[in-house]
This record gives structure tokens, C-alpha cells and sequence, in this order.
């Protein structure tokens, strides 16, 4: 479980601040970074060792409606996870951190999830729905061409958005000159 912070200010952004606080709203759905310029924070109270992120930890929100998961690998120093966030901890002699990562986001984690989740206004997913969910292990060779196979995939939907953006913007432009070149003479609106 990621740490819980007490106090009014406990959270309020200080830009010198000792620790990075990680957010949910950091993360994508896809279990990418949306944001590495993560807030720092100056707790005000002392953050035990344990508690701040390694490397390999996987982050998995434990509170809202999305079902998303990432590995920690970034090099940020005193970096820390809130109270909304399971910090899971794999044994990576048999389960790599990034397939993990996958795996909770998977369809079937999905349907897991939204089945246990508790809560109306905010829902949450307790430890026993975490421990509940049945991982399929496969060997750490075949675990790494798994998510080898799930990054290219996430790029290649990425590229895939950027140039349908691009071709509609070319697109538009293209229009926008066919209409200013038949016109003629170019007129203001009157409303």
C-alpha cells in the first residue's frame, strides 16, 4: 500500500520539496507516463525507507474506476506512491515487473476487478481482490516477448493516432487554400 500522508498540507506542491509524489492521474490507461515531472512534495512527518519506490515496484491504483498498472523505472530520488496505489513488490526470479504491469491490465483483470469493486461515490478495490486475481506465469523468456510484443503494440497505436491528427490537419489546410483560391474575393463574416 502506498503511504498516507496526514496533515492539511501534506500534499501541497513545494518545488524544493524532498520527495516526488506519484499520482494516479500520472499514469495512462495504457500503463504509460502521462507526466514524469511529477509533483515534489516536503512531507511533514518522516517517510520510512521501505516506503519510498524501487526500481521494479508496480503501481496499481486502488481506488476509481480505471484498471491500470505500471513498473517503476524511473530514476527520480525519493519518489512516493499515495494511499491510492497497491506497491507491488514481484519475486523477479519468476515474474518480471513489466509483465505484471501487463497482466493487471489485461481484459480478464479487468472484468475481475469491476466485479469486486466497492464503493459508490469513490470505488475502491481492497488487498483480498488483488490476491483473488489468478496470474497466469509463463516463463520470464516468454513473460519478456510478451511485453515486448504489448510496448510495440502501444507505440504503434500511439504513431497510429499522431498521423490520423496529422493527415486531418493536411487535409483541413488543403480545404481551407481550395476555398480561399475559388472565392475570389475574400469577405469578412457579418453576424
Amino acid at each position: 500500500m502506498g503511504i498516507t500522508l496526514r496533515g492539511r498540507d501534506a500534499t501541497r506542491a513545494a518545488p524544493a520539496g524532498a520527495c516526488h509524489l506519484i499520482r494516479i492521474g500520472d499514469i495512462s490507461q495504457d500503463g504509460t507516463w502521462l507526466n514524469e515531472q511529477f509533483v515534489r512534495i516536503e512531507p511533514n512527518e518522516t517517510i520510512k525507507d521501505d516506503m519510498f519506490l524501487r526500481q521494479g515496484d508496480v503501481l496499481f491504483p486502488n481506488r476509481g474506476t480505471r484498471t491500470t498498472a505500471i513498473a517503476w523505472r524511473l530514476s527520480h530520488d525519493h519518489a512516493i506512491a499515495g494511499a491510492q496505489f497497491f506497491i507491488l513488490r514481484p519475486d523477479t526470479s519468476r515474474v518480471l515487473p513489466e509483465y505484471l504491469a501487463w497482466f493487471l491490465r489485461t481484459e480478464a483483470a479487468v472484468r475481475h476487478f469491476e466485479s469486486r469493486r466497492k464503493g459508490t461515490y469513490v470505488q475502491i478495490i481492497e488487498r483480498k481482490d488483488l490476491a483473488e486475481l489468478e496470474i497466469s506465469v509463463p516463463s520470464l523468456a516468454v513473460q519478456q516477448r510478451i511485453v515486448h510484443v504489448s510496448s510495440l503494440a502501444a507505440e504503434e497505436r500511439i504513431l497510429t493516432e499522431r498521423i490520423a491528427g496529422l493527415k486531418w490537419k493536411l487535409t483541413n489546410g488543403e480545404l481551407a487554400k481550395v476555398a480561399i483560391e475559388t472565392q475570389g474575393n475574400p469577405r469578412s463574416l457579418s453576424i
